[in-house]
């Protein structure tokens, strides 16, 4: 996700089974935001402290990628 700016389109994974299409509201040299949700820059795995979710090493039970056009 080296590439991912602002505005881009993607699709957040939940559970690996449900998609979710959101669009990129920031980007940092280590996460993605999409409005509500922060996401992991370098694996696209959700980082949600509240539940214990982040890259790995730590568990998520979301992901984001690119959407395909």
């Amino acid at each position: 996700m080296e590439d991912i700016k602002v505005g881009d389109r993607v699709v957040r994974w939940l559970g690996g089974a449900i998609p979710m299409p959101l669009r990129v509201t920031q980007v940092t040299d280590t996460t993605v935001e999409c409005s509500l949700w922060t996401f992991d820059r370098a694996t696209g795995a959700e980082i949600d402290d509240d539940l214990g979710w982040g890259p790995p090493p730590r568990i998520t039970g979301s992901f984001i990628v690119m959407e395909e056009v």
